[in-house]
């Protein structure tokens, strides 16, 4: 009994003096009630943030870029143990976005501002499937129960019926919109993405909702009609791309891309070797790709050059012939003052960042046709997707050095198939990688995943000296965040093989057959 005295009477002095300094230290000039005005922006600049964090790990998966070192645990297909690397898309959709998301539909039903309500969904859409394709299982019914201290893991197929139920939730909120305008303050908050265009927001749902469908390519029931259908429902120019935008961060360096110079993010990182092979001439034998020179600075040589993957850059290799970072430099720092002058494209301190794009529809369209058998509809579709990529570039980055549009006329006739019999999923999975470099990690690893990263269809791709707890094998779903799966959610964890060391070898409902 004095044991639970004593208990209540410091509980209750707990509770006192955190209520106390609570009121004691309240910020007189924070706002008491948030609008869904005022959390939609911030919402926007986490779900870029959340994939470009993460794809300082998740890039050397799939070989989009490497760092100048060797070694390093995620060239090797690894991870690191004790370690929240690989977990800022895990921590952004349930922290950054997830309650925030819930909150923001709650209060905007309560405003009958339905713009708001569809956002909300066709976000969830979105980063749900991201999540998933990511991490495999993960929590999805007990998720935001804020009455619970742990939470069980929830297979891959049920979380890919929640996304088409946001879909379709999207959809119904947004079709109520025809009758009415959006409100004032819903386009001011939408313009670092759509800038209240519901039209466009209509089409991003289609397009969550045909890679959803695509996700089961390897299934019996894959319906790649459904897909093509949804396809067409969604992007038809590059104006209804999804891209983030950004403030260049001179008040404030946090408002910048988080790739750029500025926010100093990736100075030691370079493009891999393979990349620079699809680019070159290698793998489309004397063809040099115009994009190769658009997104990279060659070396003083002249010549473009990639690293391999756990190999680092020799510290021995004469000056001219050393790899350039995305920022233009050979050195692994930042410019001084995070000037992007000599960045290009994505690495601007201002650079819209790609969520989704035309170019990848079109890719996932002309692989779903050629599933179908249909290898007109599949050329058709690939060269609109290589012509998509191109224009993307041509409107909203800087480059290296420009192309013109004989350039890449010139480019799709020598890469494409002569004849739509000849078509290979080869051709497909090769410009789809090249238009999705540097920001459609994900997308590149689920193909990657789906193919068993072959090199029949990845050509020149290699890969040896996997990480010890791989046991071998290639990794196919990164593990839970660390900070609250492994320390505070053990038990669940053990219920799905989470602590198994090749638990992120096992490969996810999508990338195994039927």
């Amino acid at each position: 009994m004095k044991k639970i005295f004593l208990l209540t009477i410091l509980t209750f002095g707990l509770m006192s003096c955190t209520n106390y300094i609570d009121e004691a230290f309240k910020n007189p000039n924070a706002p008491t009630e948030v609008t869904p005005a005022e959390v939609l922006p911030s919402m926007y600049a986490n779900l870029a943030r959340g994939i470009q964090f993460d794809s300082r790990f998740l890039g050397r998966y799939v070989q989009n870029w490497t760092i100048t070192t060797s070694g390093a645990t995620w060239d090797r297909q690894g991870y690191d143990p004790n370690s929240d690397n690989g977990g800022e898309k895990w921590r952004t959709h349930y922290w950054n976005l997830g309650q925030n998301t819930i909150n923001m539909m709650r209060d905007a039903r309560k405003q009958g501002k339905d713009e708001y309500i569809g956002v909300g969904h066709a976000l969830f859409a979105l980063t749900w499937l991201q999540l998933t394709d990511y991490h495999g299982d993960v929590i999805l019914r007990e998720a935001f129960d804020t009455g619970k201290l742990t939470f069980e893991y929830d297979p891959q197929e049920d979380v890919y019926a929640r996304v088409a139920m946001h879909c379709d939730s999207a959809d119904i909120y947004f079709n109520k919109l025809a009758s009415k305008q959006v409100s004032s303050d819903f386009v001011l908050a939408d313009k670092w993405f759509y800038e209240g265009n519901i039209s466009k927001w209509k089409k991003f749902v289609s397009g969550v909702r045909a890679k959803l469908l695509h996700r089961y390519s390897l299934k019996a029931n894959y319906k790649p009609d459904e897909v093509i259908k949804n396809v067409n429902a969604a992007f038809t120019t590059i104006d209804d791309d999804a891209l983030v935008k950004f403030n260049n961060g001179a008040a404030a360096s946090d408002d910048a891309n988080f790739y750029g110079p500025r926010r100093n993010n990736l100075a030691s990182y370079r493009p891999t070797d393979f990349f620079i092979r699809l680019l070159d001439g290698t793998v489309y034998t004397g063809v040099k790709d115009p994009r190769m020179a658009y997104l990279f600075t060659p070396s003083t040589d002249g010549n473009f050059r990639g690293i391999a993957v756990n190999a680092g850059e020799a510290t021995t290799l004469p000056a001219n012939r050393k790899t350039y970072n995305f920022f233009g430099f050979v050195a692994t720092t930042a410019p001084a003052g995070g000037a992007d002058a000599n960045a290009r494209s994505f690495f601007k301190n201002d650079a819209k960042f790609p969520i989704m794009t035309l170019a990848e529809l079109q890719f996932i369209k002309a692989e779903a046709a050629l599933i179908k058998g249909d290898k007109v509809m599949a050329l058709e579709a690939l060269k609109a997707g290589i012509k998509a990529s191109f224009d993307m570039f041509t409107k909203n980055y800087t480059g290296y050095k420009a192309f013109t549009a004989t350039d890449v006329t010139n480019y799709i006739n020598a890469v494409s198939p002569k004849t739509s019999a000849e078509i290979t999923i080869k051709d497909i999975m090769v410009q789809k990688y090249i238009a999705l470099w540097g920001h459609g990690f994900e997308e590149t690893w689920v193909d990657l995943r789906r193919y068993q990263y072959s090199p029949d269809v990845f050509p020149t791709w290699t890969f040896t000296n996997y990480y010890p707890d791989n046991l071998g094998k290639y990794a196919y779903r990164v593990r839970p965040r660390y900070n609250s799966e492994y320390l505070w959610n053990v038990d669940a964890l053990k219920k799905v093989k989470g602590l198994d060391a090749d638990y992120h070898t096992i490969p996810t409902f999508f990338a195994t057959k039927n």
